[in-house]
């Protein structure tokens, strides 16, 4: 274990050696910046997909989420002044897909986690590129609602939701999670 995770932190410091680095003070800035997004931005999807889930069942979360989950991501966007975005190794939606340093930072949460870290260990990063600050924070299935559409079938993964993403995501991957698995994570970046 001690071995692995450092060899994550090798990984961690090769893709940050062409960033300048935050001083302590920018860096706590930047921790509650991220945290406060990511936050903010979970509320407002998870309140709108719980609605629809009301309203309609685990099938119309997953088409209200194909048609609007983007939109509200980028209106938080602008309002923050922020670029924010979800991503994942078993993405559903190709917009999600992760670019080359969410990748990075991505895999090594990844690998972290399977070398047998919780979530208490994993814990978000930021990183300063010259003139934006990225942030990046895992993202948990932490509700049995979470499951409805994104847990296994003939378990917890809901029958209906399966025609839709079936239908909206004929590549879908983000499907076979259990309670306390790692998502994905919120990748977040601003102005510096």
């Amino acid at each position: 274990m001690k071995w692995t995770i450092g060899i994550l932190a090798g990984v961690l410091l090769a893709a940050t050696s062409c960033t300048s680095a935050l001083s302590e003070a920018e860096e706590k800035a930047a921790m509650e910046k991220g945290a406060s997004l990511a936050g903010a931005s979970f509320k407002a999807l998870s309140a709108q997909l719980q609605h629809a889930m009301k309203e309609g069942g685990p099938a119309h979360a997953v088409d209200f989420c194909s048609l609007n989950a983007l939109s509200i991501v980028d209106s938080l966007s602008e309002a923050h002044g922020a670029q924010i975005r979800r991503t994942s190794d078993r993405i559903r939606a190709p917009h999600d897909r992760p670019d080359a340093e969410e990748t990075q930072y991505l895999h090594a949460m990844l690998e972290e986690w399977k070398a047998g870290a919780t979530a208490a260990d994993l814990s978000a990063r930021a990183v300063v590129h010259g003139d934006s600050v990225a942030y990046y924070q895992p993202i948990f299935i932490n509700s049995p609602a979470c499951l409805k559409c994104h847990g296994t079938a003939g378990e917890n993964l809901d029958a209906s939701a399966v025609a839709v993403i079936n239908e909206r995501y004929p590549d879908d991957q983000a499907t076979g999670y259990a309670m306390g698995d790692l998502r994905g994570m919120w990748s977040i970046r601003w102005a510096r």
